[in-house]
């Protein structure tokens, strides 16, 4: 393994690393709590329009056209809003993997505290990790690392999973839509 680069001219000061540092963190911190926060916001965009389409039903299955019209109308609204959703949130989720990243790359480079402070952390599994307390991006990084991975659990990305759901969003819509127009031509 090779040495880590020396680090860039004006950050040899430990105060500056540990400010860089903390910004990296508070970044990719305030990008989780906006991937939290648009996820409940546009989920519950998506339970009353499927609440919609319910109503809708139950209300105008003897109107095959208001019904066509409803469902129509609420799907597209649901489809347009699933996609803003899927790219605000792959894009919100990138940006905390960028600041994360870079937290990391900076404990590389120049660690905010220099110096090592090995610790050894017991996980749930039992299994008991070694660790450099004083890097702790890079701690996280080997922790959840596909060579390092205790169960199958580890090797899930949760920001993968959390893009699942606009996903299943975009599909029930288009299932609602063309469901609509089946019946009606039934």
């Amino acid at each position: 393994m090779s040495d880590p680069p020396s680090p860039a001219p004006g950050i040899e000061d430990p105060t500056v690393r540990r400010w860089l540092h903390d910004k990296y963190e508070r970044l990719a911190a305030q990008e989780g709590d906006l991937a939290a926060s648009r996820t409940s916001y546009f989920a519950a965009i998506g339970t009353v329009l499927i609440t919609g389409v319910i109503v809708a039903l139950q209300y105008f299955v003897s109107s095959p056209r208001t019904l066509l019209l409803v469902a129509t109308f609420l799907s597209a609204l649901g489809l347009l809003i699933s996609f803003v959703w899927a790219v605000l949130l792959h894009r919100t989720l990138d940006a905390q993997a960028m600041w994360r990243e870079a937290a990391e790359q900076l404990e590389q480079v120049a660690p905010p505290i220099p110096g090592e402070l090995p610790g050894a952390i017991t996980l749930r599994s039992g299994q008991t990790i070694s660790v450099n307390l004083l890097r702790p991006y890079g701690a996280h990084a080997r922790r959840f690392s596909d060579d390092t991975a205790i169960s199958w659990m580890d090797r899930l990305r949760p920001g993968a999973l959390s893009e699942v759901l606009p996903v299943a969003f975009l599909v029930l819509w288009g299932v609602v839509l063309a469901a609509a127009w089946l019946f009606v031509r039934l």
